[in-house]
């Protein structure tokens, strides 16, 4: 990658206003992540776990058997399990030869969600300080038959955990059915607690009704999600919360003053250019135009060191605030962002 010496005027006016901002006030406030949240209870997370209920059933007696259960398992079931439709549905599913060795797989490395249950409970005591009149979710687990593009999934305050996708990145079925090997590196038990965390994330930037349309918007809403995970699991590392190793995490510390110079002189941030926004933004093995060395998400990575330092320089801002704002470019501005 070839790096030019001028930066042009815009990368200059960024630079100045991040010397201007950057030379505020920040004593004695804390960051957002460092919440004491010793004062704040809630009732501990009960996961329902709706596999070990489907799968101790007797399916030729299945409508019988599962009656008991339709109300703690209305998510999943519905009305569908009062039809011949629905129940032949249910019946293929849970005779399946592959569903059935992903449930037996499943149990053995899912004995039980003791920790999982803890580390949602720690989480949501989090979300608790930052959001206190939002209702906190219910959980379940299921076997979703290798929806990985999809492991999590939320909707009307549920959210639903499909654990067979968290078996651990060497698991032989992920090859077999064509996951990429990159991919599977997030597809490890340490994973659940930070994808479940990030589709709460996404749920508020939803509520904003505001979609991103350049590539600062893109690299801002992932800093934006990064930095709800800074919030939420403080204690996790941070290669977690960005589906980095080791390696790829330093590579992009040592190199993010060479990245965002690449982006400014290219002319980047306000390109619509869905394959530009992908290439930096997606998950791939590496970002081609640095080396094979560079992490993906490289523009994810950026924006979440700019949001970080726009919080940092801004700590009257709630965390919700930070969500509602829209303005990509005031908050690279007020970010100070010089790496």
């Amino acid at each position: 990658m070839k790096i030019k010496s001028n930066i042009g005027v815009f990368a200059i006016s960024v630079l100045l206003i991040g010397y201007f901002f950057s030379s505020c006030d920040t004593k004695g406030r804390k960051q957002h992540f460092d919440a004491d949240i010793s004062g704040i209870e809630i009732e501990p997370v009960s996961i329902g776990r709706y596999e070990e209920v489907l799968f101790s059933l007797n399916p030729f007696t299945l409508r019988e058997d599962i009656d008991p259960f339709v109300e703690r398992f209305y998510v999943f079931l519905g009305n569908e399990i009062n039809t011949e439709a629905g129940q032949q549905q249910l019946f293929d599913y849970i005779t399946d030869p592959q569903t059935r060795e992903l449930y037996l797989d499943t149990k053995e490395v899912w004995p039980d969600v003791f920790k999982l249950e803890e580390e949602l409970t720690e989480a949501l005591r989090y979300y608790r300080y930052h959001f206190e009149s939002e209702p906190l979710p219910e959980f379940f687990t299921y076997i979703s038959g290798l929806d990985y593009q999809y492991p999590v999934k939320y909707f009307e305050n549920v959210l639903v955990i499909g654990l067979d996708n968290y078996l651990g990145s060497d698991y032989h079925l992920y090859s077999k059915i064509g996951v990429p090997t990159y991919q599977t590196f997030g597809m490890q038990p340490a994973f659940v607690t930070i994808d479940a965390m990030k589709i709460m994330a996404e749920k508020h930037l939803q509520q904003t009704g505001t979609i991103p349309e350049h590539f600062l918007d893109f690299m801002i809403y992932e800093g934006k999600v990064l930095y709800f995970l800074d919030c939420m699991l403080p204690q996790h590392h941070d290669t977690l919360k960005i589906t980095y190793s080791i390696g790829q995490l330093n590579w992009l510390q040592a190199n993010a003053g060479r990245v965002w110079a690449f982006f400014l002189e290219n002319e980047m941030l306000f390109s619509s250019n869905r394959q530009t926004i992908i290439k930096f933004i997606g998950d791939a093995p590496f970002t081609a135009p640095f080396t094979r060395n560079a992490p993906p998400r490289t523009a994810a990575y950026i924006g979440w060191q700019i949001v970080g330092e726009y919080m940092k320089r801004n700590r009257d801002l709630s965390l919700q605030e930070l969500l509602n704002e829209t303005d990509s470019q005031k908050i690279l501005n007020r970010s100070g962002f010089r790496p």
